[in-house]
């Protein structure tokens, strides 16, 4: 079943109560976080889930089900780290083959003009030229070595198991050794801001058979919005098993709502802190068997080519003719919400156009790891600014998002050569941009058409 995350703001109007446990319980719980981090490390990520629960319970003197959350949590976060490294253990050894073969390439060059420079046959440009490019050999075989190097280490890490995780962030962390230039008057004011950043979200796992899909943390949907009743963990149900507040969701509203109204399904919930703010994350978990796949293939699809400020469509019938294209300007950047909104406003409009017309959405598969890996400095700026400015993790988890909750089907294409096709096939006798041109060739593809470039 596909698992979507809804987020909203908690308010001191609202959730004044909520807002000052968690101020004070997040120390607690990034303590015990980091206890079973540790653990989790210490035997390569193989533990004894009841074992381990029964120990937290005792040790820090939390309910059974806190110490299930963060075992889950942490779990979760050494398998992301295990798969992270082998993602980066692939994009070291493309970044040590390219660079290899145009060193290859440049020693070539060397070779021969060294020949002519040992002869006194090259002139002052030729002779330039080559020490140039003899500085620009040694510096790739430089970071050829040092690719190298990180490769090997990582490898060990591997075989050990033995991965490390800044809680704070290695950037905060390392502001410590340059207090001043970070605007820190004091080792101590560095350590709370670094402390704030470490335990800056507290977790807590759904499960199917407690109430309303958790037995932690509960929301009871009305007409305004939710209550929120969280049950107070360790030493601070003193005053109180329970703190209450008050909360909305505008995105993923009603999944939500049906989530708890059914009771049938675990809702999992993640509190995170971010400076001042803090946020409440819902993890919904979707019946699919009750959302039918609303769009089919038959009579055409909805082609969609992403490029930095836009996203472009092209609509196809079901014999791969154009039908119809537009534009959709995304004019915010970065990770602000404005940006994040717009993005989610955009793909929603695309969505129901899709289902206004019963077709499927056809998408690159935009997994440039390996291009991202094999980029170097010369082989491209504007290309290169492409692909690792634009915000592709969003686009990815907001359109498959729209996809599972609209009943859409979705499906990726291998995006190779879709403008060049569009540029040279296309565009011309279409009289269509080549972005629209690029997601006319998506359509089709996603359709089963093969086109080439003439």
């Amino acid at each position: 079943m596909p698992v979507l995350t809804t987020e909203t703001r908690l308010t001191e109007k609202e959730a004044h109560d909520i807002m000052g446990y968690i101020q004070k319980y997040r120390v607690d719980y990034g303590i015990i976080q980091r206890y079973v981090w540790l653990v989790i490390v210490r035997q390569k990520g193989v533990i004894n889930k009841s074992e381990l629960n029964t120990e937290i319970q005792r040790k820090f003197s939390v309910t059974k089900r806190t110490a299930n959350s963060v075992i889950y949590d942490m779990k979760g976060r050494y398998k992301a780290l295990q798969e992270l490294k082998k993602t980066e253990k692939g994009q070291l050894k493309n970044k040590i083959l390219c660079l290899e073969q145009q060193a290859e390439k440049t020693a070539a060059v060397v070779n021969i003009l060294k020949k002519d420079a040992a002869a006194n046959r090259l002139d002052g440009k030729q002779l330039v030229k080559y020490r140039n490019l003899k500085k620009t050999l040694y510096y790739k075989h430089q970071r050829i070595q040092k690719f190298r190097d990180r490769l090997a280490q990582l490898e060990k890490d591997m075989r050990s198991g033995r991965y490390s995780l800044g809680f704070g962030g290695k950037k905060t962390f390392d502001k410590q050794h340059r207090l001043e230039e970070n605007g820190y008057r004091s080792h101590e004011g560095w350590y709370n801001d670094y402390r704030k950043r470490r335990d800056c979200n507290v977790f807590y796992l759904g499960s199917r058979d407690e109430t309303a899909g958790n037995q932690m943390f509960q929301l009871s949907p009305d007409a305004e919005g939710y209550d929120i009743k969280i049950r107070k963990d360790g030493k601070y149900d003193s005053d109180g098993r329970y703190v209450y507040g008050k909360c909305r969701f505008k995105y993923l509203d009603d999944e939500l709502r049906e989530s708890l109204r059914n009771r049938d399904r675990p809702v999992s919930y993640r509190i995170k802190i971010r400076g001042t703010k803090i946020y409440l994350q819902a993890i919904v978990t979707l019946d699919m068997a009750k959302r039918p796949v609303m769009t089919t293939m038959v009579n055409g699809a909805i082609g969609l080519d992403f490029n930095d400020g836009h996203i472009d469509m092209a609509e196809t019938d079901g014999k791969g003719n154009l039908v119809s294209k537009a534009r959709y300007r995304l004019k915010h950047h970065g990770t602000g919400g404005k940006a994040a909104n717009e993005m989610r406003q955009v793909i929603a409009e695309i969505g129901k156009y899709a289902l206004s017309k019963g077709k499927s959405i056809v998408k690159e598969n935009l997994s440039f790891v390996k291009k991202k890996s094999q980029t170097e400095k010369g082989s491209g700026r504007r290309y290169n600014k492409m692909l690792h400015t634009l915000d592709y993790s969003r686009y990815e988890d907001d359109i498959r998002n729209m996809a599972v909750r609209n009943g859409i089907d979705l499906i990726e294409v291998n995006p190779a050569n879709t403008s060049r096709i569009a540029k040279k096939k296309y565009c011309q006798i279409r009289k269509i941009p080549v972005h629209n041109g690029a997601a006319y060739v998506i359509a089709r593809r996603g359709q089963g058409y093969k086109d080439k470039a003439v």
